[in-house]
């Protein structure tokens, strides 16, 4: 160990001495599981006075979090058990995966992982399956009733307003603006849910028949028959016991100690955190930098808005200009060996998804590139990630949807209803091209094809580029289609499936770092001093910027964004 490691340890050495005084009280932890677990923690921008004060910043620990406790826990000696506790889980399948890795990791460590469950429905079984053992409340249910899929079409009820949606998409499969334009689904449309569905509800019956020690095809017998009662549940081989919390202690007894003595105290993690051993790094100089590309992908600065928007998928943008900027100070910065690109978003500008995947096309000559997908990362999600060295995703990743939409709303009508009266003067013959007073006339029409498919072929061009195939091949998996990352990996759009550690040891070969040291991971942000784009290699602002960023977006009339009406759910 070399000397900067010596005095970075030193002090972590001298503190676990004394921590590892405590012998007893350690034997059982309860950690706690709820809330929407983000991959990295939060950056609200603040609020200006006294608004600041309304929106208390957030507790909730992010699945970066969760990784470190679960090291601690791991490389402990004292603790031998863990109850899994779980509360309101408010998280996608992207990050239930994760927290399913961990508490495999932490059986493999030979702890006895314990999940205590209220209440079991899909999802919180599915994680719950990757422990020892599971447990209910004799008052709960089980409730692994299958996944769903809806689709909302508005056509009829935008006509009753007197509004019609003029919308074109490349291809088939960009099923978007049918939210719009249709009342019912497409064949293709319905071929495609049909197969996200079968892709996400096999990975559901996987993960519960290898924790449960379970045939697949009981598993799917076992759900059609669902809900269950407790007694039927653990009957089922799926329930280990019914229990109240407080009879947890005595049922963990013979797994902590002998049959007569009394119940091993539980320990909250609050209280454990204090006395664990933290883990001795043998780091390096080097860095891996984490730059992320959450929400929409829109022109200009990225920008959080002031409080949630619970309609619109617009809390988050992701602006071309700040990522470029983040990029850029990656290649900059010598310390940094190579960069995981953390891809959490629906696409949304095709100009702002070029401009990013140029960036990052351009750092992937200089040092290692490695996205990790999260819930989704599609139509322009998925164009800044295809330029990358290697795309890693979850198995329910929602990601590909390569293909481009876009139109305008037609107000015509609308204006009759409301007896409006509405004249224009224009030069230019062109210039009434996206007036919502009348629909595309067939000159028009297709102008906005070809605009959209010169699109559509870039957009092929940086996907077979990156991903190493031909031009027909990127066509055959494109067209529009969103796949889930278990599907992407077999196409050929992915390369592994996995989480934020499986990107870090990718990144780490990639830039030929020793396999026993951990580089440090840095969040890189823009610098305040404006890059400029170095030569090609050879080889808050509140609610009014938050409007202006959807204006800037509309402006382009054209849209790589995936379906907002994909919702799997229970």
């Amino acid at each position: 160990m070399n000397a900067t490691n010596l005095l970075r340890n030193a002090p972590i050495a001298t503190s676990n001495l004394f921590r590892s005084l405590r012998r007893k009280g350690l034997k059982c932890i309860v950690l706690p599981i709820s809330g929407p677990y983000p991959e990295r923690a939060s950056r609200r921008d603040p609020l200006p006075p006294p608004l600041n004060r309304l929106l208390p910043r957030s507790s909730q620990l992010s699945l970066e979090d969760v990784r470190e406790i679960v090291k601690r826990i791991g490389s402990d000696s004292r603790v031998q058990t863990v109850v899994a506790r779980f509360d309101t889980l408010q998280t996608e399948s992207a990050a239930l995966y994760s927290l399913r890795q961990m508490f495999l990791d932490l059986r493999n460590k030979g702890k006895r992982v314990i999940a205590w469950l209220p209440t079991a429905e899909t999802w919180d079984y599915y994680l719950a399956s990757a422990c020892d053992e599971i447990i209910i409340p004799p008052s709960g249910r089980l409730s692994v009733i299958g996944l769903r899929i809806e689709a909302t079409f508005i056509k009829d009820t935008l006509a009753l307003a007197g509004v019609e949606a003029d919308l074109e998409a490349i291809a088939e499969y960009k099923t978007s603006p049918d939210t719009f334009r249709r009342t019912t689904m497409t064949e293709p449309h319905r071929e495609m849910f049909d197969a996200l569905l079968n892709s996400t509800f096999d990975e559901i019956v996987a993960a519960i028949a290898e924790g449960r020690g379970l045939d697949p095809e009981r598993v799917r017998d076992l759900i059609d028959r669902m809900p269950l009662l407790p007694a039927e549940a653990v009957e089922a081989g799926l329930v280990d016991a019914a229990l109240y919390e407080d009879e947890l202690p005595a049922y963990l007894q013979p797994a902590n100690g002998k049959e007569h003595e009394e119940p091993a105290p539980l320990c909250t993690w609050r209280d454990a955190s204090r006395w664990l051993i933290r883990p001795i790094r043998r780091t390096t100089g080097r860095s891996i930098g984490v730059v992320s590309v959450e929400g929409m992908i829109v022109p200009g600065h990225s920008r959080r808005a002031p409080v949630p928007m619970p309609i619109l998928p617009v809390e988050t943008q992701a602006g071309a200009e700040t990522i470029a900027q983040a990029l850029r100070q990656a290649e900059a910065d010598k310390r940094i060996a190579a960069v995981v690109l953390y891809v959490d978003s629906p696409g949304g500008s095709p100009l702002a998804s070029d401009l990013i995947a140029r960036e990052v096309r351009r750092l992937r000559e200089s040092k290692p590139v490695v996205v990790l997908m999260g819930g989704q990362a599609a139509s322009g999600g998925y164009y800044v990630a295809a330029p990358a060295n290697r795309i890693i995703a979850r198995p329910t990743t929602l990601t590909g949807s390569i293909g481009i939409w876009g139109g305008k709303f037609t107000l015509d009508r609308l204006y009759d209803k409301l007896g409006m009266n509405r004249e224009s003067l224009q030069r230019g013959r062109m210039a009434g091209l996206y007036s919502e007073t009348a629909l595309f006339s067939s000159e028009e029409r297709a102008w906005v094809r070809r605009d959209m498919g010169e699109f559509y072929t870039m957009f092929k061009a940086v996907v077979a580029e990156g991903r190493g195939m031909a031009e027909e091949q990127v066509e055959e998996v494109a067209r529009g289609r969103v796949w889930t990352g278990a599907q992407a990996r077999e196409i050929g759009l992915v390369d592994e499936l996995g989480d934020f550690e499986t990107a870090l040891a990718l990144a780490k070969e990639l830039a030929e770092i020793e396999p026993e040291e951990e580089p440090s991971t840095v969040q890189i942000s823009p610098p305040r001093r404006e890059l400029p784009a170095p030569a090609f290699p050879a080889s808050n602002e509140g609610i009014a910027a938050l409007l202006d960023t959807l204006r800037g977006l509309a402006r382009e009339r054209v849209w790589a964004l995936a379906p907002w009406t994909i919702h799997i759910h229970t």
